[in-house]
């Protein structure tokens, strides 16, 4: 929520006190009663504290495991390419030997789209070769846990797009609320309350107060000008 939006929230809070402070003056004014009830269920989405408010807030943060789930992805990457390099070296086949001259620490240096591609590969040519590398211990279940370990870094790697998203349509929620809610002050309730203005002028002052919205956002300070 930006400064201006905090401003906008705290505007309408203390319009919907004042409302609510004031609500047995217009117990048969069925049109600002309801009013009030709306503007209220609209604050209540809006406040920091709510519900939905606190799950944005709680959201994992894109990327928060990748690291762990990189690292495994690398691990296990050096491995089956360590064996086939050893095997590319045994029958001189200088084509597998560039595509298996990775170590560890080169893949996890590697960007986060290199390394699926890279671990794709090795898993690749593992597979079409696993009958010779199982001299060296390979295993198909070394080649299904690279596999799984490929899959977990590509969902996580998606993670910070479906964040981003769900991000984004939180706070496009956040601004229609404010627009209702504003909407709602300015087109019903502002209107109704000039049937107080006269009867009850301290509760039609209280509202217009409340409903000035002081700007919190942060302004820059005016250079100061040299005395002539």
């Amino acid at each position: 929520m930006t400064d201006k939006q905090r401003a906008r929230l705290a505007m309408l809070q203390a319009t919907l006190g004042v409302l609510t402070d004031h609500a047995p003056l217009y117990l048969t004014n069925k049109a600002l009663t309801a009013a009030r009830l709306s503007l209220a269920a609209l604050v209540a989405d809006l406040d920091p504290t709510a519900a939905t408010q606190q799950a944005a807030g709680a959201a994992p943060k894109p990327g928060a495991v990748k690291q762990k789930t990189k690292a495994r992805l690398a691990s296990l990457t050096a491995e089956t390419a360590a064996a086939l390099l050893a095997y590319a070296d045994e029958i001189q086949d200088i084509s597998l030997h560039t595509d298996a001259d990775y170590t560890e620490k080169g893949l996890l240096r590697a960007t986060d789209n290199d390394l699926p591609r890279i671990a794709k590969n090795i898993h690749t040519r593992a597979t079409e070769l696993l009958t010779p590398l199982k001299e060296q211990g390979v295993t198909q279940q070394e080649l299904t846990d690279l596999a799984a370990a490929l899959a977990a870094f590509k969902a996580e790697q998606a993670a910070p797009r479906v964040s981003t998203a769900d991000t984004k349509a939180q706070n496009a929620a956040l601004a229609a609320d404010l627009r209702t809610a504003t909407a709602l002050l300015r087109n019903r309730v502002d209107k109704y309350l000039v049937r107080y203005r006269r009867p009850q002028p301290g509760f039609h002052t209280a509202y217009q107060s409340a409903r000035q919205i002081i700007n919190t956002a942060a302004r820059k300070e005016k250079p100061t000008e040299a005395p002539a």
